[in-house]
């Protein structure tokens, strides 16, 4: 079998499924990753391809096809320009949380002296060691509660050279982070926001692959808000900047203004959607 016709094959595969949103690239993810090749190979080559790398290749299609996210079957996906290591530990990154990192990045960019910042629910640590990645004098902090979320954000550290700016602490947020001197320039996260009752509503991709509990923000999709909110405050001056789901933005900025928050923004997304709620600790 040539390349061409795998890759007809298993776009046609894939095709099939009708929750399956883009299957010619999730195919394409697919056959790079077990032969090994790049985009621009993918796309002139026409080689010949061993029966038993196509089965391997048929393999993976049949987990696609069962609902496992491609960034799960490859174990890795894109997020901010950077590679990262995901797997079932840890939530895969969204596009949406890109707006998050470059809203704090803009206005960090020109600061010259040590930026100290807190990423609060890490998972994989796209979130954080972006920031650490386009802001290089920054300090990062990645706070979860699950050791192995904080094994996969490690390894992603390492995977794109910011390990030395980083620090990495396992703790349930409702324990505060008094101990954790100096106070932060910068409190950052995309928590859990989901309303339990939605769970059931989400992909099945979602539901049955990725972890419930970096998911469920409790009744109203605001539990995590408020605790953080409650918990974790930055230095005088300092920002605290939120990912919402939609339709949350403005209850967010509700909850940072009774806490004290001052000049608070929210900033929509490229669809308009109101995805990230800021403000700074009076």
């Amino acid at each position: 079998m040539t390349l061409k016709e795998l890759r007809r094959n298993a776009h046609n595969r894939l095709k099939e499924q009708p929750n399956i949103s883009s299957p010619e690239l999730d195919a394409d993810l697919i056959i790079m990753f077990v032969l090994d090749l790049k985009k621009d190979e993918l796309l002139t080559k026409d080689i010949s391809v061993p029966d038993a790398l196509a089965i391997e290749v048929n393999a993976y299609l049949n987990r696609r096809l069962a609902g496992m996210p491609v960034q799960y079957i490859v174990g890795k996906t894109e997020f901010m320009s950077l590679d990262f290591i995901v797997n079932k530990n840890v939530l895969i990154p969204r596009q949406d949380t890109e707006i998050l990192v470059e809203t704090v990045i803009e206005r960090y960019k020109n600061v010259s002296e040590q930026i100290r910042i807190l990423d609060i629910g890490s998972g994989s640590g796209c979130v954080g060691i972006s920031m650490a990645r386009y802001l290089p004098n920054s300090v990062v902090t990645e706070l979860d509660i699950s050791e192995e979320a904080l094994k996969v954000a490690e390894l992603n550290a390492e995977k794109n050279l910011v390990t030395k700016q980083m620090n990495f602490v396992c703790r349930d947020i409702c324990d505060g982070i008094s101990d954790l001197e100096p106070k932060f320039d910068v409190i950052v996260s995309n928590p859990p926001y989901i309303k339990t009752d939605d769970l059931l509503e989400l992909q099945q991709e979602v539901i049955e692959y990725e972890p419930v509990a970096a998911l469920d923000g409790g009744d109203d999709g605001l539990d995590f808000y408020r605790i953080i909110i409650k918990k974790a405050v930055p230095k005088k001056g300092g920002m605290t900047a939120f990912e919402v789901g939609i339709g949350q933005a403005g209850e967010v900025a509700g909850l940072m203004f009774k806490a004290g928050y001052r000049n608070i923004e929210i900033i929509p997304d490229l669809a308009g959607i109101e995805r990230v709620v800021l403000g700074y600790a009076a």
